[in-house]
């Protein structure tokens, strides 16, 4: 790395050492058969800030037909724009054809009526997109830093649209007229604050206008994606940061609109809510999100959504005449996390829900120490409270909590490292592609904590030496399979008669 590379903090190159084998195995083997192919988005992006992509996507102008017959291990998923997954164990690698934004002259832009710039929300992109080269494929990004490509063969960065400057200035520019991007689709302003906090990067100046004058029209958006980005933000430990910025854009008036009128109300800069943040980012990093069945697992949306309302939910028990703690933690999460985000075809989980409310409602009795500690450390929500537990003393640095803390983890690890029988239940992932399944692509599903509705905890699995070849349950090796008798029911089968409407034999 030169000195000025050095100074900058972004390199001019990128060595194959450096990105991942199985996407370095697509990407040769679709230039191998005649195909166009680059490493594209953020996974460029971090290699050239000289940070550790999280993901690897590659771009084509292979048709997703194409990609999968030169790997069997391709899966085609996606409506709206069908793309390629191709597994490698638990890993995928993305591969999409180059596409662009549909034109007049397209069949689908054709079929649609046209957009009315005048109406809220009159310019939200829902015509699908089509084929198209690199350049238009760059070109439909949403940020210039998030349109670069490399190219594997010759190693050159190719950039069509400024990206590499703005990475040097460290600017997040919006490509094209950001009035109108961020109106075709107003989830980019999320994206845009996201993006923002985790690079450590400025929002443009015409791109931050461009979010304040448009902020309302975000709600032409889907609650879904919505509320899947809002989660989003408190990734990479960058929360504080993040709300902060929502907040002074407006956009947070717009998607929490309870969250804001108490940042107001408390000092704005110095609300609580800030403290609660800043505490959950030191803590994160050193969090279990992924070992589902350890006792030690943290729910992390649950415990996102509870850091965020933990504050408001000290407030309403402050206030005179204030409910139970569980009935004003019901009351918060359905006021602000259920109901704005209601629509007919999805809503926030209830497993997550119910898990939330515990949580929030636990703030009331944590300094107790005379609860029924084995039959609380078994629920699943558990070890996720005791962590906000530690958030909010840390945050309104409340030193009279420590002694009582200290003995709730002291006697939580004393029965997690002692034998107890393990969390029942399997995960079984929806398939966010069927029709019938809406989820989030591309997510992780967590137990409990999954934000996809048709996510069900499935039971302890069968024994295999009870079931036959079929996969049926039966009798073990060597033994005789019992007959199932059919068990019939209702009132007309305890009667026997020889006839209809004969008396029954006694």
């Amino acid at each position: 790395m030169s000195f000025l590379e050095r100074l900058l903090g972004v390199k001019s190159t990128i060595s194959a050492r450096d990105v991942d084998p199985d996407a370095l195995t697509v990407l040769h083997r679709l230039q191998s058969r005649g195909f166009t192919a680059y490493l594209v988005g953020g996974g460029v992006r971090d290699l050239l800030l000289g940070r550790t992509p999280k993901d690897f996507d590659v771009a084509t102008d292979a048709r997703p037909n194409q990609i999968k017959k030169l790997f069997r291990n391709a899966f085609i998923i996606g409506r709206r724009f069908r793309l390629a997954l191709i597994r490698f164990g638990e890993k995928q690698i993305e591969t999409a054809t180059f596409r662009r934004d549909p034109g007049a002259d397209d069949d689908a832009a054709a079929a649609a009526p046209p957009p009315d710039p005048d109406r809220e929300g009159g310019l939200y992109q829902e015509s699908d997109n089509v084929f198209g080269t690199p350049e238009e494929d760059a070109l439909r990004r949403d940020f210039t830093v998030n349109a670069l490509f490399w190219d594997p063969a010759t190693g050159e960065v190719i950039d069509y649209a400024g990206g590499l400057k703005d990475l040097r200035r460290k600017v997040l520019r919006c490509i094209g007229d950001p009035d109108v991007r961020f109106r075709e689709d107003p989830v980019r302003m999320l994206r845009a604050i996201r993006l923002g906090s985790r690079l450590g990067f400025s929002i443009h100046p015409d791109s931050l206008a461009a979010i304040r004058r448009y902020g309302s029209e975000i709600a032409a958006a889907s609650k879904p994606r919505l509320f899947e980005e809002i989660l989003r933000l408190f990734t990479f430990a960058k929360s504080r940061e993040a709300f902060g910025r929502l907040h002074e854009t407006g956009l947070m008036r717009e998607v929490l609109p309870a969250l804001d009128a108490y940042v107001e109300r408390t000092g704005r800069g110095k609300s609580p809510l800030w403290a609660y943040l800043s505490a959950l980012d030191e803590v994160a990093p050193d969090l279990d999100t992924e070992h589902r069945e350890s006792p030690r697992y943290v729910q992390e949306n649950a415990l996102r959504l509870a850091t965020l309302l933990a504050p408001l939910l000290r407030e309403r028990l402050r206030a005179p005449g204030a409910p139970s703690a569980r009935d004003a933690a019901s009351e918060l999460v359905r006021d602000v996390v259920v109901v704005p985000y209601l629509t007919g075809g999805w809503r926030v989980p209830r497993a997550l829900c119910y898990d939330l409310e515990r949580i929030l409602a636990s703030l009331a009795d944590y300094p107790k120490r005379d609860l029924r500690r084995r039959g609380t450390f078994s629920q699943p929500w558990f070890f996720t409270a005791l962590t906000l537990w530690g958030i909010a003393a840390d945050a309104e640095r409340d030193r009279a909590a420590a002694p009582a803390l200290e003995n709730w983890r002291s006697q939580f690890n004393a029965w997690a490292d002692g034998p107890h029988p393990p969390r029942r239940g399997s995960y079984v992932p929806t398939d966010p592609d069927k029709a019938g399944a809406r989820g989030f692509p591309g997510d992780v599903p967590e137990d409990r904590d999954s934000l996809f509705p048709g996510d069900r905890l499935r039971g302890r699995p069968r024994d295999e030496k009870a079931e036959d070849a079929t996969g049926e349950p039966g009798a073990a090796e060597g033994e005789p399979r019992k007959r199932r008798r059919r068990r019939r029911g209702g009132r007309r089968h305890h009667r026997r008669g020889n006839g209809a409407g004969e008396a029954p034999v006694s």
